[in-house]
């Protein structure tokens, strides 16, 4: 397996609200270079790097600062529910303005997802390639071995949330050639094994202010004690990827600066012409495909429950019944089964 290697010269360094700029020249409206840059500002320790940015865009800066902590004490993630912030960890918040249809919004947390996968397989190379994984709609998993199902054909397609027809993807998908972890695995949707997921990134989006709040968390390090998390949740860490790894604010620099290389041409695409562009690259390594979950709400009623077809190009996730009806789902939770 790889090491980690960065400059050791960058100008990030431990302190309070130290400011240094990256830029990148991705591709901006109307495919010339738009050297959109980004301004990261270092802290010691916040409350929230959510609350920092969200505070940012009241005051009305403008897009492309990147808050990050060392420690933060009230981190939270989606809905608004605690994240656990051990030292070792990436914690940082984004600050966009995206002049986008609403309806793109949802589906930025799906291109930061992107982002961090493409982040982890520059810096632990073809290991990662495979075992990092995207899973809907905010986390990113390092996956073990699992069986993937086999569909029926659709009968009927449904959508939930969204008007737009889920109908393209499901003709779609009918012809893709899916994906067995193993060779020789019989893939069954009743009979395989349940994935091993870890979890080494999660997502948030805040519309806030006028603009997006999109804060990120990585586990980079592992803590001197791992947590103990009885198997929900549970954590995996970017160093598990690679065979050494540097000093760790020298680790936690580079995942950073990988992952703010690779949103940046995303993020670009993304402004441009919305998720359909990235929605094949998503399939291909979205952790869910193929496999049988309900799909529930906040307060546990069951929306659906089927097997994973993929993501359409609303960014919705697409279940198949066992009597070949597709749902489009555009949130909720997802439970194996």
């Amino acid at each position: 397996m790889p090491s980690f290697c960065v400059d050791g010269s960058s100008s990030l360094r431990k302190g309070d609200a130290r400011v240094s700029e990256f830029g990148f020249g991705n591709e901006g409206e109307g495919g010339s270079p738009s050297g959109f840059s980004f301004r990261i500002a270092l802290h010691e320790e916040v409350a929230s790097t959510n609350d920092e940015v969200k505070r940012a865009l009241e005051a009305g800066e403008p897009e492309g600062l990147v808050v990050r902590a060392l420690l933060q004490v009230s981190g939270y993630g989606r809905q608004g529910r605690s994240w656990t912030s051990p030292e070792g960890g990436l914690y940082c918040s984004l600050l966009l303005r995206p002049q986008v249809a609403p309806r793109e919004l949802p589906t930025l947390s799906l291109v930061v997802g992107m982002a961090v996968r493409r982040a982890l397989v520059a810096l632990a190379g073809a290991r990662a390639e495979e075992a990092v994984r995207i899973k809907w709609p905010n986390d990113v998993v390092l996956a073990q071995k699992a069986r993937y199902a086999r569909f029926p054909e659709a009968t009927e397609i449904r959508d939930l949330g969204f008007s737009e027809s889920g109908k393209e993807l499901g003709q779609k998908n009918r012809a893709q050639r899916l994906f067995c972890a193993n060779e020789g695995d019989a893939c069954s949707a009743r009979d395989g094994r349940a994935p091993d997921f870890a979890k080494l990134c999660g997502i948030s989006l805040e519309a806030h202010g006028g603009g997006v709040c999109v804060g990120v968390g990585v586990n980079v390090l592992p803590p001197d004690k791992r947590p103990d998390v009885g198997g929900k949740n549970r954590p995996a860490y970017v160093a598990d990827l690679a065979d050494s790894v540097a000093a760790p604010a020298v680790a936690v620099e580079a995942v950073l600066e990988a992952l703010l290389a690779a949103f940046a041409p995303l993020y670009g695409v993304w402004r441009r012409n919305g998720f359909a562009p990235l929605v094949d690259e998503f399939n291909a390594y979205s952790s869910l495909n193929g496999q049988n979950v309900r799909m529930v709400d906040r307060a546990d009623n069951l929306l659906a429950e089927g097997a994973v077809v993929g993501v359409d190009a609303q960014g919705r996730l697409v279940l198949r019944s066992e009597s070949g009806i597709e749902t489009a789902i555009s949130s909720g939770e997802a439970h194996l089964v």
